[in-house]
């Protein structure tokens, strides 16, 4: 089954934040028919467990709305984590955690190692209400990126044009899982370069195509690798390794 839909895991403790979420996901399925797919689409009489597993296996995004109420479900933890996390690792699927509230997620080696949408340190619950827009806004658009690119009919090798410190400079930021990615100066070292001009061209090529994105932090510019770039590593690691 190709993987080309959305699959919202959340605590139904935390179900006013879906209701938030989701209709700017519905301007994907209406103007891009792609699926989205959480528990309120289960049809009464259904088999409710074959139909979660069933939408998990075509996922190719995995949203996980991150709460203590989340990480207390046995449900989430027994029926649709495992599931989700095994998509992840053998399937190329992509798990998008979006930080609902202060909880014990940095804990959970599971989960904790995928790049979060917000960082664990400014959860939804303290946004004002224009900065959560703001949020879902972003989230839309990493879906919409991911499910595009997935369904792009060129490879991504020609989209790239892949020279030596392309590969090298996305397979390097693909390995990196911390909040703020890297510097220009620490990219320059792990690749053992030796021209940094070379370097900051190939970072502004990659950032061109939206495969990397750059983040100012005061004076200081990091790099980290975009849900297009994850996929397109992904999709050729054999041939990148």
């Amino acid at each position: 089954m190709k993987r080309q839909g959305v699959f919202i895991s959340y605590s139904k403790k935390d179900s006013k934040w879906l209701e938030h979420l989701r209709p700017h996901l519905s301007y994907l399925e209406q103007d891009y028919n792609f699926s989205i797919w959480e528990d309120t689409k289960i049809a009464v009489g259904s088999d409710w467990r074959d139909e979660i597993k069933t939408a998990i296996r075509s996922a190719k995004v995995a949203i996980l709305m991150i709460s203590a109420n989340f990480l207390s479900s046995n449900f989430i933890k027994e029926e649709e984590l495992p599931d989700l996390l095994a998509a992840a690792e053998h399937d190329g699927a992509i798990i998008f955690p979006l930080i609902i509230s202060p909880c014990m997620f940095m804990d959970i080696k599971s989960i904790s190692k995928f790049q979060t949408i917000n960082s664990p340190s400014e959860p939804l619950i303290n946004m004002k209400k224009g900065d959560r827009e703001a949020l879902f806004h972003k989230v839309t658009k990493e879906v919409k990126q991911v499910l595009s690119s997935d369904s792009n009919t060129k490879t991504p090798l020609q989209d790239l044009k892949l020279s030596f410190y392309n590969v090298i400079v996305l397979k390097i930021l693909f390995n990196i899982k911390n909040d703020y990615g890297l510097s220009i100066t620490d990219i320059v070292k792990l690749s053992k370069s030796k021209s940094r001009k070379d370097v900051v061209s190939t970072l502004q090529k990659l950032e061109t195509m939206q495969a990397i994105q750059k983040i100012k932090q005061g004076k200081n510019a990091y790099f980290k690798i975009t849900n297009t770039g994850k996929v397109w590593i992904e999709s050729y690691k054999d041939i990148l390794s």
